[in-house]
């Protein structure tokens, strides 16, 4: 399965570069493989202890190399060189230059909340959400909470799929106060287009974090990270009851592939006509941080 995207600014179709595409592809479209990701990779633990070897400094062994396999730019990072970080997991979670993601400034445009690859839906009808190709799951399976869902009825929502080779720290879209985190327990699967595509509901089967938002002008927002296969851990870096602006660090994913989910009330946010046309065509548009992605209409 090839894995086509299509490129925001220069509008080119490009191929991702899967790390370890051709276990991936093993441990989900082969039997066997798919029994030892039911009884193994998909566990916890075995994520935990994923995330303990990543921490060991002898891990940093392997940073070098994943630059140059997955051809990342270490120049937008605070540390731009691979000896300077001391394992693999401190490289994965690594901070950028403020100037690498400016933030558009624009109280009236939402931005992108990550670094990533995106599908967008202005109107989610009776609670459905498309998780891939001819996929689909609830809101209420998402969330856990039906009058959470409710909220969120003929709403809009943006989904953004971060591969290994990304910028792996979320931020908050737009200003607002966020309520706490609440973790829902579940599977480590991997939320690659593969896997989503033969296990339908990874996202509602995956262990997650819900923040729910009261924003300053695009009413209330769901914000959902989705752990995936080998995320240690999902860090949450923001204070819950706090006012925060647009663009602030919110939290970061530990080592792994994962995704951010926005839920937004109907009326309340326009997105952007390429994001919608591309997701219709079956392609994901790789975004970065700070981005304006959709108008506040607030209806």
């Amino acid at each position: 399965m090839q894995l086509d995207y299509r490129e925001r600014h220069t509008d080119e179709i490009r191929t991702e570069k899967i790390a370890g595409e051709t276990f991936v592809k093993w441990s989900y479209e082969n039997k066997a493989g798919n029994r030892l990701m039911t009884m193994l990779l998909n566990r916890k633990w075995f994520s935990s202890l994923a995330g303990v070897v990543q921490d060991r400094r002898f891990s940093r062994k392997r940073v070098a190399a994943f630059i140059r396999e997955m051809n990342i730019d270490l120049s937008e990072a605070d540390r731009e060189t691979p000896e300077a970080y001391c394992s693999f997991n401190d490289f994965f979670t690594r901070q950028l230059k403020p100037e690498a993601r400016p933030v558009h400034s624009s109280q009236h445009r939402l931005v992108s909340p990550a670094d990533g690859r995106l599908l967008a839906y202005q109107s989610i009808r009776n609670l459905q959400m498309l998780q891939i190709k001819g996929q689909s799951f609830t809101i209420s399976d998402l969330l856990q909470n039906e009058q959470q869902a409710e909220m969120f009825k003929n709403g809009s929502a943006i989904v953004i799929r971060l591969s290994p080779v990304d910028y792996h720290r979320f931020h908050f879209p737009c200003d607002g106060i966020p309520g706490p985190a609440r973790t829902i327990k579940g599977r480590y699967d991997s939320v690659n287009p593969v896997a989503l595509k033969a296990q339908p509901g990874i996202y509602c089967r995956n262990r997650r974090d819900v923040t729910m938002m009261k924003t300053l002008e695009a009413g209330n927002m769901a914000f959902i990270e989705v752990g995936a296969t080998l995320v240690g851990s999902i860090c949450q870096t923001y204070s819950a009851g706090m006012p925060v602006s647009k663009g602030m660090e919110k939290g970061y994913f530990q080592f792994g592939g994962s995704t951010v989910i926005l839920l937004f009330e109907n009326g309340k946010i326009k997105i952007d006509d390429d994001l919608l046309n591309n997701t219709e065509a079956g392609y994901e548009t790789l975004v970065k941080m700070g981005e304006a992605i959709a108008d506040i209409t607030n209806q």
